[in-house]
């Protein structure tokens, strides 16, 4: 009961912060202005309009993920509302897991406006409404921004917010670009890595990483009507496994901070 009233406090402060509700009416915004832009195209115009709205839901759902993420612990601490919800009984992983899930509840419910707005749109202009494809997007990217919220949690209990943040940044633009890293220190006539060795220790180091790269679909709509479900079941549990990893680190960091 403490665990869901703390997860269902958390995720209606996010709707009712101004950081939810601005950015809900720019995502909107920017749907619309997506549509303008695809409608003066002869070429796909649904396509061009999907891609579009997929690639600024992607944006500003991971954007909102890793801000709020990395300011939730500095925050509640300043506030002194931590110390009350701890000594009021909520252990401190209750604590963190129902903050995160509360954040994550909330991006995923202004996404799912986003998306519901996008469909009806195509819906509706371009008679295409998509196909399978763009619900295994939205599940997988729902469990992007799980992970992602994760490791920032994790990063915020052992930097300063802004440290966290950058370093959450960083480390979210690597792995969803580890394909890119690799081609570029690969031998154009071979397609063998380099020997450069700082680069194939960076490329090592990923493979312990999550693969957040297995979670973006955005480039099969349009070619494809869907990926096999096992795919997804199998991306979707590694997904939930490296959010499981990694808030337990993060509740380990927590039970060893002196508040």
């Amino acid at each position: 009961m403490i665990f869901s009233a703390l997860l269902l406090l958390r995720f209606r402060l996010l709707l009712r912060q101004k950081i939810g509700w601005v950015s809900l009416l720019v995502g909107l915004a920017l749907i619309l202005i997506g549509y303008s832009t695809a409608s003066v195209s002869f070429v796909s115009p649904q396509k061009i309009f999907w891609d579009f709205a997929l690639g600024l839901s992607f944006v500003l759902v991971h954007v909102l993920a890793l801000y709020l993420g990395a300011q939730l612990f500095h925050d509640e601490k300043d506030r002194r509302t931590l110390h009350l919800v701890l000594v009021g009984g909520v252990s401190r992983l209750q604590w963190l897991v129902g903050n995160v899930l509360g954040i994550w509840l909330g991006l995923v419910a202004i996404d799912m406006i986003w998306f519901v707005t996008t469909w009806l749109v195509s819906l509706a202009s371009f008679s295409w409404a998509g196909a399978w494809i763009l619900v295994q997007v939205k599940i997988l990217q729902a469990l992007s921004v799980l992970v992602v919220l994760s490791f920032t949690s994790l990063f915020s209990l052992l930097l300063r917010p802004l440290l966290a943040l950058f370093l959450s940044g960083a480390l979210f633009l690597f792995l969803y670009s580890v394909s890119a890293v690799e081609r570029v220190f690969s031998d154009p006539q071979t397609g063998l890595l380099t020997d450069a060795r700082w680069a194939l220790g960076v490329l090592k180091v990923s493979k312990i990483l999550p693969p957040l790269e297995w979670f973006d679909l955005k480039m099969f709509v349009g070619y494809e009507p869907q990926i096999a479900w096992s795919t997804l079941g199998s991306t979707a549990a590694l997904g939930l496994a490296w959010t499981v990893i990694l808030l337990g680190l993060a509740s380990w960091r927590f039970q060893k901070l002196d508040l």
